[in-house]
């Protein structure tokens, strides 16, 4: 408005009569966009132009006469500018502000205002002008912005809470009863996510997207907006026939660029004369939640990277059990709850008997399908609390938390046998398996290494006695080797 600030400054000095006055002053604002009232002293109506009698739904004849109070919306309102703006002491000094007015329909707005008294060339007040502009869906968007502006930058919210919080702030912004978020792939039209007031509509509910009105925003890759009102001939639609939609507004949902769906907002009753700006808000609502859906799935995607780094670092791709570093890890975290409570911990190094002469006479192929046979068949027999890994080529190591001697010897007894048992072919033929094991125990207190190079150990004593075997070695001493044939 400050133009039209410079233009009141600029017809103070006018006429002392008060019919020249107002003859100048509607040539002079006729044509302007912005509604222009001009006021007596006794604060009546004396002219309007024609952008007054637009924004106030009515004609110069219904508003020139009438007190000023007419198109206030509160009578508070009018005292307080009166008593502010538009008596013969104002100030000349020209301010802008919001007020409520009233049309002549009955219909309230907020009005935007620059407004005070018209003084003559003496600086008298003679007469009082007022420069209008409807700022209600300027208002309401910046207000919508904030919220939609809180509701995505609140970090306790997660995304699902996010869509919900969204689709009631629209239903409550629309006045409609039910809000949905859907995603469309051809015909099929699935609700994700639903704000209804008559708890209907559900996530997970599907339908015909060729019933429904989001199938118009699909072809329009726009926002669209119906109300039965304005558009009779929407009482035809298979969304009002089957589900009595009568006043409708939406907007495309996009992830990535890709269209994905719809928000939408409907409701059983017609609602208002949707106009641009109500297209544009729901707009802006469809923006916000794509932004919302982009950040989510960028999440997702940065997640699984991550839980595919994971695995990389942790995991044998052959396999699929944990790697070296896992286990490395595995056993710190058992030897360090071992320590706490007083418990034993079984480690075992198992490794295939001949298994470059598999891998010589069936190929590669075949010795990685024995690897993973043995992976299986060993994965199925441990409890939930032991871990087999692979250690390197075609060695696997066991960590057995809470194990007795006696214990740890029959699951690697067990062990071996599914080994030997294993009905494994490779090139037509079946083929024999076989493994060795060295076996260890120990109370926690050792070193990790130490730990290691005995079950190693072990493993060296079990191929020398003849392999297919275990060799349970509880400590370095040579007197406490045992031998423990499988067969």
């Amino acid at each position: 408005m400050t133009d039209h600030e410079n233009t009141l400054s600029a017809v103070q000095g006018l006429p002392n009569d008060e019919v020249s006055a107002r003859l100048i002053l509607e040539h002079l604002f006729e044509d302007l966009p912005e509604a222009v009232i001009i006021g007596s002293l006794d604060r009546r109506l004396v002219m309007v132009n024609a952008a007054a009698t637009r924004l106030f739904r009515c004609s110069k004849a219904d508003l020139t006469g009438q007190p000023s109070s007419t198109i206030y919306a509160s009578e508070a309102d009018f005292i307080e500018q009166g008593e502010k703006r538009f008596n013969v002491s104002a100030s000349a000094r020209r301010d802008r502000y919001v007020a409520r007015y009233r049309r002549y329909d009955g219909s309230v707005f907020t009005g935007e205002t620059i407004g005070g008294p018209i003084n003559d060339g003496h600086g008298r007040a003679t007469l009082f002008m007022a420069i209008v502009r409807d700022v209600t869906d300027k208002l309401a968007s910046d207000s919508v912005l904030e919220q939609l502006y809180a509701i995505s930058s609140n970090p306790e919210l997660s995304f699902e809470q996010s869509r919900h919080a969204i689709l009631q702030l629209g239903c409550e912004y629309f006045g409609m009863p039910l809000g949905v978020v859907s995603r469309i792939e051809d015909r099929r039209y699935e609700v994700l996510d639903a704000v209804d007031a008559h708890d209907a509509v559900q996530a997970g509910q599907v339908y015909d997207a060729r019933e429904t009105h989001c199938f118009e925003i699909v072809s329009r890759r726009g926002p669209y907006a119906v109300d039965r009102s304005t558009h009779p001939e929407i009482c035809d639609h298979p969304a009002y026939q089957r589900f009595g939609i009568a006043s409708y507004i939406g907007a495309p949902l996009y992830v990535q660029g890709e269209f994905v769906g719809a928000i939408a907002f409907s409701s059983s009753e017609s609602t208002t004369e949707f106009t641009d700006h109500h297209l544009k808000l729901v707009s802006m609502f469809g923006q916000w939640l794509s932004h919302e859906m982009d950040r989510d799935a960028a999440l997702r995607e940065l997640r699984q990277a991550h839980e595919q780094l994971q695995r990389v670092a942790t995991q044998d791709e052959l396999t699929g059990l944990g790697n070296r570093r896992e286990l490395t890890d595995r056993i710190r975290r058992e030897l360090d709850r071992g320590r706490r409570h007083g418990r034993s911990v079984g480690v075992a190094l198992f490794d295939f008997d001949h298994f470059k002469q598999i891998n010589d006479r069936y190929g590669h192929a075949a010795g990685d399908a024995a690897l993973q046979l043995f992976a299986r068949q060993a994965s199925n027999q441990l409890r939930s609390s032991d871990m087999l890994g692979r250690w390197g080529g075609e060695e696997f190591l066991l960590v057995l938390p809470e194990a007795s001697a006696k214990t740890a010897a029959r699951v690697v007894e067990r062990l071996l046998e599914a080994v030997r048992s294993a009905d494994f072919r490779a090139g037509g033929y079946r083929v024999a398996l076989s493994a060795s094991a060295g076996l260890t125990l120990t109370d926690c207190h050792e070193d990790i290494d130490l730990i290691l190079s005995r079950a190693d150990k072990a493993l060296y004593e079990a191929k020398r006695a003849g392999r297919d075997r275990f060799v349970l070695l509880e400590d370095d001493a040579p007197t406490q080797t045992q031998a423990r044939n499988a067969k």
